[in-house]
């Protein structure tokens, strides 16, 4: 294990997704005790955030996510994560896996293409080049080329989809894909989170994927305490 160590955790909130966001932070809650500050991602707590340029947006942390170097004043290493996962095992786990000379750790998934048209509740799938690699990011806020992850370039870079390709750096990571699972897709006996990508068992037509109960059983647990 190196030094890294992670000073706040970022979940992207979707109001729609409000049980999903609960149940992640529990799941994190679960293991990092008060050691961790886990914080909701809101585009409406960040004043300076103003994009709005008509892009394909299925949640309001389509594009918060980037300003996370900004929100944590380009200090220290944190990371962002969307509602719909679930932690397994401790995410302070990650930083062994971190190489400081990276703007970015990530699980670089295999080209895959989704299953369905359509997502969660009529969300429109998108085929993409890096697909999901952006759920979870470890943020190397110190790093030169998050710098450039300005309020200004935030709001105004076009397109979009780089942030998504993490086209402002070439200084990539790789974390383990046992930390990012993605359900329906992969069958992984043991893993660390899950990702619940096409929409998990607080949707409707969800309630049967492959790890839809573990989901569940957390969600149990939850109202128990």
């Amino acid at each position: 294990m190196n030094n890294t160590s992670i000073s706040q955790i970022y979940i992207g909130y979707e109001a729609r997704e409000h049980r999903a966001f609960e149940v992640c932070e529990y799941s994190i809650s679960r293991f990092t005790k008060d050691s961790t500050d886990v914080l909701k991602l809101r585009s409406q707590d960040i004043p300076e955030y103003s994009r709005n340029w008509g892009e394909p947006q299925s949640t309001d942390f389509t594009f918060t996510r980037f300003w996370v170097p900004y929100l944590s004043g380009y200090k220290g290493y944190s990371m962002f994560v969307d509602c719909d996962f679930l932690f397994l095992d401790n995410p302070y786990k990650i930083k062994g896996y971190i190489n400081p000379d990276n703007a970015v750790s990530v699980v670089q998934h295999p080209p895959y293409s989704p299953h369905t048209l359509e997502k969660m509740d009529h969300i429109v799938q998108h085929r993409s080049f890096r697909k999901n690699w952006a759920s979870l990011i470890i943020f190397n806020n110190e790093h030169p080329d998050n710098k450039k992850l300005t309020p200004d370039y935030l709001n105004n870079h076009r397109p979009g989809i780089d942030f998504h390709h993490l086209k402002w750096t070439d200084k990539i990571g790789s974390i383990p894909l046992e930390w990012n699972c993605l359900d329906g897709y992969y069958h992984l006996e043991l893993p660390k989170a899950i990702h619940y990508t096409d929409g998990g068992p607080w949707f409707k037509g969800y309630e049967n994927t492959r790890y839809a109960d573990i989901w569940l059983d957390f969600s149990e647990m939850m109202k128990n305490e």
